[in-house]
């Protein structure tokens, strides 16, 4: 058996920017203050946290009142708002299915918590595929964060759990943090080069287009 780590956010998915966009307008709208966002502007700072993208759109709020409209962004982010402007990334339902008939494990480590990343996952038809999903969730921190390390130990401890050794663990991700979790742990990396986003520079083995082209570690 070997076991297949993906990101969610950026590898699996897509329609995030257009849709954080949006709650971006939606939240300014209801407490009637006026920004300007685009989904260019929310591309430019994919990966930051809720925090930091709050601190960019409202430089004059204090801290407390970010919080306070931290939690108002996830309130507007039902389930209604992922249906209508997140699906599922090219391929992705083929490769994860691909993936379990031949015997293996998926999982998803990613940095948002796990209640939202599942939620995500059934809205999308992905969550049939998954056996764990791992939530570590930056959202919530106002200190620093390890993205690599922080993955990397659910990652360890999963594949221990199940008696995997890390030549039989692929790590699929786009960003530089889901690489490094998978160099941490000694396994295959894939970087997912995501046509939503300019390509970042990573560590990894395997630079692919094509979610189909993990398929050859099956």
């Amino acid at each position: 058996m070997k076991l297949f780590a993906w990101d969610f956010h950026g590898t699996l998915e897509q329609g995030t920017p257009v849709g954080f966009a949006q709650l971006l307008k939606d939240l300014a709208k209801s407490i009637n203050y006026p920004i300007k966002v685009d989904v260019e502007g929310v591309k430019k700072l994919y990966g930051l946290s809720i925090l930091d993208y709050l601190r960019h759109y409202f430089p004059k709020f204090s801290n407390e009142e970010l919080i306070g409209l931290r939690s108002k962004i996830r309130t507007l982010q039902g389930r209604k708002h992922i249906a209508k402007y997140i699906k599922q990334a090219p391929y992705a339902s083929f490769v994860l299915s691909q993936i379990k008939k031949a015997g293996h494990q998926n999982i998803i480590v990613s940095t948002s918590s796990q209640r939202h990343v599942a939620g995500f996952l059934k809205v999308v038809d992905l969550y049939r595929y998954i056996d764990e999903v791992f939530g570590i969730d930056r959202h919530s921190l106002d200190g620093e964060f390890n993205i690599g390390l922080e993955k990397s130990k659910a990652i360890k401890s999963y594949s221990q759990k199940l008696k995997i050794d890390s030549s039989r663990i692929v790590v699929i991700g786009d960003r530089q943090g889901d690489i490094e979790a998978g160099l941490l742990v000694g396994a295959v990396t894939y970087q997912y080069i995501n046509a939503d986003f300019p390509a970042v520079r990573t560590g990894a083995k395997y630079k692919i287009r094509d979610l189909r082209k993990i398929l050859k570690e099956v």
